[in-house]
């Protein structure tokens, strides 16, 4: 059952291959945004983008850390050959996960059912993207247990690029049957192709797990996992209120109705494509920190460190080159009710997006070390400061100032958890 990820990590260009299967699903869901917001309107992409940021919220509550947990507690697992602490985690992470999805979603669509200033558009689709939050949240545990289980590419593919594609798909058949179709059934489109993922990804773990692994007894060691996910929990928690604040502070402080929402969207969406970068590989290379910290292999980090910044440093000044020269351009293809709000404010993200990747590894070793108050006033200063920014900002600056609140409180919270992580590293190193 040892190496688990040797598969992925032994092979020449691994990182490569990752990063053109999720920059090419990004792409795919940059397309979709694009067509839903020529085709939805400006009132429609709005509940379509708002409906989004929901899901997100909610897929990111509803599986309780155990997903990222996964990638530090199954390698260890595997390396051990303990068939009967792996069967009991995955039994144990499924049922956690579909009750929180149970829960989650149907408060969140009895709120939206009732709650009064909504839009029926934005009310239906946000009761839509309650009903796909299962699949949803099944996909990224499978994403990470597959991750860990020695098949990154092959999940990355379906997660990445297929539930994208399907996506796509979907809407496109439906614009073409009702050209005047709600935000909502763009929404379904996501919803089915979660549930294809989740067919797809239930095949690949029957193939990619140990030979006599179901016919093991399962051993549950639930107040140990439930209590080492917590940090990954309120981590992601908070980082998933952190990309989604803007959003709902442009909602409802209205600098300038009717395209503040979708032009902030558009640039936030386009400057994440570097964000693909980071996310393709550092579940690999979490899992790699995991074992090379459990082993004292402080100069495997220091490699692992160095590999992963040679990596990002090309592809990470290209785009800053294209998002600079071409920022109008990019948010026209959205929509041209955008480019004098989304222009700018693309620009500035850019820039955080860069550097937040750059540093994106920092969280995960604070993590897999204990590290977790410094990981929380970390996280909480930067939540205070990006709530002052927005609430000063925004109704100044409207999506510039968003913007500027948001990259401002990512780099500072990135930047300080580096500065924590580098310190600690160092004091474990022999001689320190």
């Amino acid at each position: 059952m040892a190496g688990g990820l040797e598969d992925t990590v032994n092979s020449p260009g691994w990182e490569t291959r990752l990063s053109a299967l999720s920059l090419s699903g990004q792409m795919v869901a940059y397309a979709l945004g694009i067509v839903l917001a020529r085709q939805l309107g400006v009132a429609g992409f709005e509940s379509y983008v708002v409906a989004s940021a929901a899901f997100v919220l909610m897929v990111t509550l509803v599986p309780q850390g155990l997903e990222k947990y996964s990638l530090k507690l199954l390698p260890t697992l595997l390396d051990r050959g303990d068939a009967a602490g792996l069967l009991g985690f995955l039994r144990f992470s499924r049922r956690r996960v579909l009750l929180g999805a149970l829960l989650v979603g149907g408060a969140v669509g009895l709120w939206a059912s009732w709650t009064d200033g909504l839009s029926a558009g934005m009310r239906a689709a946000i009761v839509v993207s309650c009903v796909s939050l299962p699949a949803g949240a099944l996909v990224h545990l499978g994403l990470e247990v597959l991750t860990a289980l020695g098949r990154a590419s092959s999940a990355a593919l379906v997660f990445r690029l297929v539930v994208p594609a399907m996506a796509l798909v979907l809407a496109c058949i439906a614009l073409a049957v009702y050209p005047g179709m709600p935000a909502a059934w763009a929404i379904a489109a996501w919803g089915l192709s979660w549930g294809l993922a989740l067919a797809l990804m239930a095949a690949q773990f029957r193939r990619a797990a140990p030979p006599g692994l179901f016919r093991t007894e399962p051993v549950e060691r639930r107040r140990q996992w439930q209590a080492e996910a917590r940090p990954f929990w309120l981590y992601r928690v908070s980082l998933a209120v952190l990309a989604q604040a803007a959003v709902l502070a442009l909602e409802w402080l209205h600098p300038s109705p009717g395209t503040a929402v979708g032009a902030f969207a558009a640039a936030f969406s386009t400057a994440a494509i570097a964000q693909v970068l980071a996310t393709a590989t550092n579940r690999v290379y979490a899992s790699r920190l995991s074992l090379l910290l459990a082993n004292r292999d402080f100069d495997g980090i220091d490699r692992l460190r160095a590999e992963r910044l040679r990596w990002l440093a090309a592809p990470l000044l290209v785009y800053l080159l294209v998002a600079f020269v071409f920022a109008r351009e990019l948010i026209g293809l959205f929509r041209p009710e955008f480019v004098a709000e989304g222009a700018t404010a693309l620009r500035i993200l850019a820039v955080s997006t860069a550097l937040t990747t750059l540093l994106a590894m920092a969280p995960t070793y604070l993590k897999h070390q204990g590290e977790n108050r410094a990981l929380f006033r970390g996280v909480a200063t930067a939540a205070v400061l990006l709530m002052v920014l927005l609430a000063v900002l925004v109704p100044l600056l409207g999506v510039a100032g968003a913007a500027v609140a948001h990259a401002v409180a990512s780099v500072f919270m990135y930047g300080n958890l580096a500065r924590l992580a580098h310190r600690g590293l160092a004091q474990r190193q022999p001689g320190a």
